[in-house]
């Protein structure tokens, strides 16, 4: 049984528990969180070890995930800091996994001295172990430490190995694309309540349509322009409907929103 201490136990912390928690028996789990009503909630929710501080669940942990907001970084990597430096963790701990938007990989090796560290990006579909997770590795990791962090990300959802430098690309495509993809959810429910449905039913049948779109996306192996024209029909419905979108620039807009979402992120990166 693989031991995993995180560190963090807000949306995202509880979020990755919740995807290791389905593989039963795969992995002990400690947490690591300042608020005590979060600490409460985790040992009553979900039956997990609550640590005093980073030295207790580093001797404890085989593999720490790092989940704290940015700005919290500097304190974490001080307390951890002191652990590695007085020998009192780096024997025992195999390796880092950070989740910490815009913390380059190198900040924790250079604080640290750790050889084995890895990047996740996923986003809040972790939840239900559905998420794409980017994953970025140093040179010189061992590869056990490795298999290991492919499989964590693996039960988070759908492992993407990808150059630390492409992370803000990954971010602006699927950690904010994410809430793009709510919002025209939103959109599309609300079209079909301006054309008489109610927002309950209009909803459930856009989601209905979105799995089934995947699904036949995953299935054919065709391109979507190309099965968009299996819909299109010479003065049809959907190229009326179609048309309405171009109006607006729609793909053009699209584009724009990840290519924002992903400069903001290599913005934030240090």
């Amino acid at each position: 049984m693989k031991r995993i201490g995180i560190i963090g136990f807000g949306i995202m912390g509880e979020s990755v528990v919740t995807s290791l928690l389905r593989h039963g028996g795969k992995y002990e789990i400690g947490i690591l969180e300042k608020r005590g009503e979060r600490v409460v909630f985790a040992m009553e929710k979900y039956g997990l070890i609550a640590h005093r501080n980073i030295r207790t669940l580093m001797d404890n942990s085989d593999i720490v995930i790092v989940a704290v907001k940015p700005q919290d970084i500097s304190a974490i990597l001080g307390e951890m800091e002191s652990s590695f430096i007085a020998g009192e963790a780096s024997m025992i701990v195999k390796g880092i996994i950070s989740i910490v938007a815009g913390k380059r990989m190198e900040v924790f090796k250079k604080r640290l001295g750790v050889k084995n560290i890895a990047r996740f990006m996923p986003n809040i579909s972790v939840r239900v172990s559905g998420a794409p997770v980017g994953v970025s590795f140093p040179e010189g990791i061992d590869e056990g430490f490795k298999l290991d962090v492919l499989s964590i990300a693996g039960a988070l959802g759908t492992a993407f190995e990808i150059p630390e430098d492409l992370i803000p690309a990954f971010t602006g495509l699927s950690g904010s694309g994410i809430a793009f993809v709510f919002k025209f959810i939103h959109a599309l429910a609300l079209g079909g309540v301006s054309s008489g449905l109610s927002y309950k039913n209009a909803l459930h049948i856009v989601t209905a349509m979105f799995k089934g779109t995947v699904e036949l996306l995953e299935k054919s192996g065709r391109d979507p322009v190309d099965l968009m024209h299996d819909v299109i029909s010479p003065g049809g419905t959907t190229i009326a409907g179609i048309t309405a979108l171009e109006k607006s620039s729609f793909e053009y807009t699209v584009m724009d929103a990840v290519k924002s979402a992903a400069l903001r992120a290599k913005q934030l990166e240090a």
